[in-house]
């Protein structure tokens, strides 16, 4: 346990220095570099953190998981500025317009436009692609602290922190000890990307750790309504219905179709469109290709490669425990999503303290050399990063065919 501790003082320094740095874009070798020490000391904090329920190793998990969270809150986000872009479709929508219905640099949002905000703006000539639920939760946070981008963090990150008293009652109801929470709660990649970057991946966190606690207990009308309460903040989440048995099915879409009727039903009602820039982000956007987008460039063909995982998990691994084919169903999907921002790994993670999985939590660690993004002119991903980011998934799936295919032709080779 002492060397536990010892890792994660390592963390929390990693981290306190990352936060340091004034701007991570004009610096993306030194995060990677810090990253990278972070995930070392993570990785030998879980290697060496006896399993067990006793006070200590709980209090150090916690303990160490807020410190190391704290020390990114004052940052301000420079890897991404989707949290400035949260505060200026809140700021829309308190001035009476849809955030769906004019991209920031339409004449109609002029008056709005200040120094702090707008050039920090990604897309700008795009409208929002945030869903209305999440548009609610920007706007709440701004009735409490209007224009500040500091509340939005520490509002996304109070909940993400909520979601790790989840995450450990997952564990306790799948028989996991407590200490397993370490794989969540000292993860670099949610450490960096909901408590120094502030995306919403963060507050999806409780809702998918609650939905698979109460597939556990077979609630199934309550885990369909987490999994519509996530999908009406992000939609992906919506693919953990296929997690479930048929027979649960009607119980948990009457959840579903309840939770996300309550989610939409403002925009519906007013006859916002919502789904604003969203088409525009799902074929124009190229910063990290997923697996199938690298090969063929055709939003068809990537949705369809999506539709086609979840059904594979759905129906040839339904007879695996609910743990391993949770991680299998979210895992594969960041894969063959139309672009791996880091951050969609997010709610991967959760599921990773309740089925630990090698390959899974190292991907956690290279997918942010997504972020070398940022060391040439003009910014893309080399192909070296790439290689690194897709190499844990890529050496488990090809350990997986040498001993399902190749190891039982190995033993009925006569001697």
């Amino acid at each position: 346990m002492i060397r536990a501790g010892v890792a994660g003082v390592g963390l929390i320094a990693a981290c306190a220095v990352i936060g340091r740095v004034p701007n991570l874009v004009e610096a993306p070798a030194s995060f990677l570099v810090l990253y990278s020490l972070a995930f070392v000391c993570y990785v030998a904090a879980v290697w060496w953190l006896p399993a067990g329920r006793t006070p200590e190793i709980v209090t150090l998990v916690v303990a160490v998981g807020i410190a190391a969270r704290l020390a990114l809150l004052p940052a301000p986000p420079t890897l991404s500025t989707d949290a400035y872009r949260y505060v200026w479709d809140a700021r829309v929508a308190a001035a009476g317009v849809s955030p769906y219905a004019h991209a920031p640099t339409d004449p109609a949002l002029a008056p709005l436009r200040d120094a702090e905000l707008f050039p920090r703006l990604n897309h700008p000539t795009w409208r929002t692609i945030y869903p209305p639920a999440a548009q609610r939760f920007f706007q709440m946070v701004y009735g409490l602290r209007a224009d500040s981008v500091l509340a939005m963090k520490l509002a996304i990150g109070l909940v993400e922190l909520a979601g790790l008293a989840v995450v450990v009652g997952l564990l306790r109801a799948g028989g996991r000890p407590p200490s397993h929470a370490i794989v969540y709660a000292w993860n670099p990649l949610v450490l960096v990307e909901v408590w120094g970057a502030a995306h919403l991946d963060g507050v999806l966190v409780p809702l998918v750790a609650g939905a698979m606690w109460a597939m556990l207990r077979r609630r199934h009308a309550v885990a369909g309504a987490l999994v519509g309460l996530a999908a009406s903040l992000k939609l992906y989440p919506a693919a953990l219905l296929a997690l479930l048995p048929a027979a649960a099915w009607p119980a948990a879409l009457a959840g579903f179709a309840a939770a996300l009727l309550a989610g939409y039903a403002p925009a519906l009602t007013s006859g916002s469109a919502m789904l604003g820039s969203l088409p525009q982000y799902l074929t124009e956007d190229r910063f990290n290709p997923g697996l199938v987008r690298s090969l063929l460039d055709v939003p068809a063909v990537t949705l369809a490669a999506g539709a086609a995982w979840i059904g594979a998990v759905a129906v040839v691994r339904r007879a695996a425990p609910l743990a391993e084919r949770a991680v299998l169903l979210v895992g594969g999907l960041v894969l063959l999503s139309p672009n791996i921002f880091p951050w969609y790994a997010v709610w991967l993670v959760p599921l990773l303290a309740w089925a630990p999985a090698p390959s899974w939590i190292a991907f956690t660690g290279t997918v942010a050399f997504a972020y070398a993004f940022f060391l040439q002119q003009p910014w893309s991903v080399p192909g070296w990063a790439r290689a690194i980011e897709f190499a844990p998934p890529a050496l488990a799936a090809t350990w997986w065919l040498l001993t399902r295919v190749a190891a039982p032709r190995w033993r009925e080779r006569p001697t």
